[in-house]
């Protein structure tokens, strides 16, 4: 009886981990040449994407004891396909932010991403996502929630 119960047990799991749910899963952290940036103060962001395909978009924040190379994720978040801008806030500190497409049931990292290296007052950055070039697809405006002394 118990090695029934072990098997059952064993081919619910495998059947679990086999599915769609666990194949899809974003990793963000393995989008290694993305641009990082930070603030000693809060922050506010908004994302706006272009229509037609889905993304979604990752923050991790820069910890040295975090499991994927110093980054942990502390939000994410789906982006309209419609257009509508997404916002929220960060606390402050250094983070690492990807936008990522989904394509065939999987997450893909962009390979392009462009940082605008001459913010206007107040940005702290402004990001934008690509999925082999240029047009900008995904837009990431990051601003100080107030601004510094």
């Amino acid at each position: 009886m118990k090695l029934l119960k072990f098997f059952s047990t064993a081919a619910i799991l495998a059947t679990l981990l086999a599915s769609p749910a666990f194949a899809d899963e974003a990793r963000p952290w393995l989008c290694r040449d993305k641009p990082v940036f930070s603030y000693d103060r809060s922050m506010e962001y908004q994302v706006t994407a272009s229509p037609g395909r889905q993304w979604r978009i990752f923050f991790m924040l820069y910890s040295p004891d975090a499991a994927h190379d110093g980054f942990e994720i502390v939000n994410s978040r789906e982006v309209s396909s419609r257009g509508d801008p997404i916002g929220g806030n960060l606390a402050p500190g250094r983070y690492f932010a990807v936008a990522l497409y989904r394509e065939g049931g999987h997450w893909i990292c962009p390979d392009y991403t462009h940082d605008d290296r001459d913010p206007k007052l107040g940005e702290v950055s402004n990001l934008c996502y690509g999925e082999d070039g240029p047009p900008c697809l995904v837009k990431l405006r990051v601003k100080a929630t107030t601004p510094a002394p």
